[in-house]
């Protein structure tokens, strides 16, 4: 689902990729920059990729040096307003927060697929719980990150879990016939079939990283609230990004849920925007 963010951020007509940065998450970070490359070249763009975070932040003192994909959002901020749709871990970020916390400042809008509200535990079907896969990785470049006042947008498990991407949605791609549907066929029938094993519930996967995209392109999709986020340490449990409603119209965006339509549609413009 990754791979599918960053098709749909290339193809789309009213997006301007300035650039592609990598971290570790779902695989280790030198797997995640070839596959970046991969879709780069396939679509022939002119996109540079840049090498992030390989390892989570530190969880006190000084998090480290700042990397190749810190010094480009902060040069690229510099020249302009920009708007991040983070599909991974935010330890990058989290660099960029403590080495040019001023330069947040620049950014116009930062998705983010992380968060839950409170006593949300995450089920697929009977199955779980699931993790908060991107807070997980990280917690503190989430903490940095988003005590910087950057406006933010959370939109993650609760959102997505609501629709998936099918066989019968792949085999729509692929008919597309050039030579990345068929890519992104190949490579992601495997994984549909992975996940429908592993959770029989689910139809299809679910294309969690996509929610960024369609947020930029068409934030009518959905529904929010604004919410007052914290990090809760449950005993004997992993750390959790709490998000709870606020009156005062202050703190991040939460999306929870499509509009009328709003599920039809997105899962139209993956299918018909992947290739």
């Amino acid at each position: 689902d990754d791979g599918f963010a960053i098709v749909e951020a290339i193809n789309a007509p009213d997006i301007d990729l300035i650039g592609i940065t990598c971290v570790y998450g779902n695989a280790p970070h030198p797997q995640v920059f070839r596959v970046a490359n991969e879709i780069v070249e396939l679509k022939k763009v002119n996109v540079p990729v840049v090498a992030g975070a390989q390892i989570a932040l530190p969880e006190h003192g000084d998090p480290g040096p700042s990397n190749d994909a810190v010094e480009f959002i902060a040069a690229s901020l510099r020249t302009a307003p920009a708007t991040i749709a983070a599909i991974g871990p935010l330890t990058t970020l989290g660099l960029l927060a403590w080495h040019y916390p001023d330069l947040l400042k620049q950014v116009q809008s930062l998705i983010v697929v992380a968060g839950r509200s409170k006593d949300r535990v995450f089920y697929i079907g009977g199955q779980g719980p699931v993790g908060d896969f991107n807070f997980e990785n990280d917690p503190r470049s989430f903490d940095l990150t988003l005590n910087t006042s950057v406006p933010a947008v959370l939109a993650g498990f609760e959102l997505t879990s609501q629709v998936c991407v099918t066989e019968t949605d792949l085999d729509s791609i692929a008919a597309n016939g050039n030579h990345a549907a068929i890519y992104f066929h190949r490579n992601s029938l495997d994984w549909c079939r992975y996940w429908t094993d592993t959770f029989p519930a689910d139809p299809g996967f679910h294309p969690w990283d996509s929610a960024t995209i369609a947020w930029i392109r068409h934030p009518e999709y959905f529904l929010t609230d604004q919410r007052r986020w914290h990090i809760d340490v449950p005993a004997k449990s992993k750390p959790q990004l709490i998000c709870e409603p606020v009156s005062d119209g202050s703190g991040i965006t939460y999306v929870h849920g499509f509009a009328p339509g709003g599920k039809e549609a997105f899962i139209n413009d993956v299918v018909t925007t992947v290739y």
